[in-house]
């Protein structure tokens, strides 16, 4: 019989489960590391790069949830952390004061290119662990499991 490693069991689905949700956390972790000179999380981050694709237009509250990684954040509260640092702006359109637009700010996209030396250097240091053909079957095998019924 086979030695069990901690948090292993005999159900590979239950051990791959545990190990996503783990591994989740430790990129979560190192992006907040990264990302921590702009005094902002990962998730402002996410926040900042989807702004920036769409400036100078800006977004809702709503169509920047679509476009985030993870989809039970806070959007309003992370927003308005962003807001105070000067990084973006919220505005109200004439047509529809129900609706808020956030845009990015040049502030917010200079903090961007602030913090790319820092998280290109996280992404170089995951790359002395994993290849690049290792990392794009961990993105196959993710996303096939994220398409399953």
């Amino acid at each position: 019989m086979s030695e069990q490693r901690p948090y292993q069991h005999h159900v590979p689905a239950l051990d791959a489960i545990i190990n996503v949700a783990r591994a989740a956390e430790f990129l979560r972790n190192q992006v907040d590391k990264a990302v921590e000179p702009l005094h902002i999380t990962g998730v402002q981050y996410n926040i900042l790069r989807v702004l920036k694709r769409a400036y100078p237009q800006g977004l809702s509250r709503t169509e920047v949830l679509k476009h985030l990684i993870e989809k039970s954040v806070d959007v309003t509260r992370s927003i308005d952390g962003l807001i105070r640092l000067g990084y973006v702006v919220r505005e109200r359109p004439d047509n529809d004061r129900r609706l808020s637009i956030t845009t990015i700010t040049e502030r917010g996209i200079q903090a961007l290119a602030d913090v790319d030396p820092h998280f290109f250097s996280m992404l170089e240091a995951m790359s002395r662990v994993l290849s690049p053909d290792e990392f794009r079957e961990l993105s196959r095998l993710c996303a096939k499991l994220i398409q399953a019924p």
